[in-house]
């Protein structure tokens, strides 16, 4: 069965953009039936509201829905699967470990070694798997020490796409060898039995849901810029803002520049540290 295990709806908020996931759960339900998945979980932010809600749909579009989190530890991020009650956010990557599985879910590792440091890290040996896969990584190195980490201490793996919209669903997907109910499902994973099928992300994708979350937060964006940014970075950053009212359009050739050149300083950035730590 295939699967796609980290998906973010409108449920996932942020602090300078107020939404993180532009779709409802059951638009990340119906979509991921509509490309062919038999398995979706919901992971948002530091809250399992999402997937509770998306679990409502899975009789509607003869999906399995699996109830998650990704939970913000004190050590980075862990997604929590098979759960329905929040796990509180800025414990422990141990003691969150503990209260995901006295729900009976599994603990994974979400991009460990991502190049924003918001994964576990190391730390993924403590959890049940993890992705040694996420298509959101683009910068390439980061899944390259996932996958390189995983085979190494034989932790069990996934891969995800880490979806933030729609569109980005079934990119990184996992072929699970279970029978069709969550808990055979989350065994099979802790077990080992799974098969990585990964892609990456278009980049024309990820700018699109850049830029239509900044239309959407538009007003929530304005005011963070107002009271947190000084002159001359506010001025220069409200007049970025006010040209994603323009998109779509001609202006979304200038958007697609800004990714790519985006896109290449992360990936640069991210192997001149990985040099200097040779």
């Amino acid at each position: 069965m295939w699967a796609e295990l980290h998906c973010h709806s409108t449920h996932s908020t942020g602090n300078r953009i107020m939404l993180e996931g532009l779709n409802t759960p059951q638009h990340m339900v119906r979509h991921a039936k509509r490309i062919g998945l038999d398995i979706i979980a919901i992971t948002d932010h530091d809250t399992v509201r999402g997937g509770v809600e998306a679990e409502k749909y899975t009789k509607q579009y003869g999906i399995i829905v699996i109830p998650g989190e990704e939970v913000t530890t004190v050590d980075g991020h862990v997604l929590a699967l098979g759960i329905r009650e929040t796990v509180p956010k800025l414990l422990s990557v141990e003691e969150t470990l503990e209260r995901i599985r006295e729900q009976g879910g599994i603990g994974v590792a979400s991009h460990p070694f991502d190049v924003k440091n918001e994964g576990v890290g190391k730390l993924a040996l403590k959890c049940d798997a993890m992705e040694a896969f996420n298509a959101l990584n683009v910068e390439r190195i980061s899944n390259w020490k996932a996958a390189m980490f995983a085979k190494r201490y034989r932790v069990p793996s996934i891969a995800n796409s880490d979806a933030h919209c729609s569109m980005m669903i079934g990119y990184g997907r996992t072929d699970i060898r279970s029978d069709a109910d969550i808990d055979s499902i989350l065994n099979a994973i802790k077990k080992g039995r799974t098969t990585l099928q990964t892609q990456y992300i278009p980049t024309k994708i990820i700018m699109e849901w850049a830029v239509e979350r900044l239309k959407v937060s538009y007003a929530y964006t304005l005011e963070y810029m107002n009271e947190n940014y000084r002159l001359p970075k506010r001025v220069v950053y409200k007049k970025l803002l006010g040209l994603v009212n323009k998109s779509p359009g001609k202006i979304d050739y200038l958007f697609r520049l800004i990714t790519y050149f985006s896109l290449g300083n992360v990936f640069i950035y991210r192997a001149f540290r990985e040099i200097l730590r040779i």
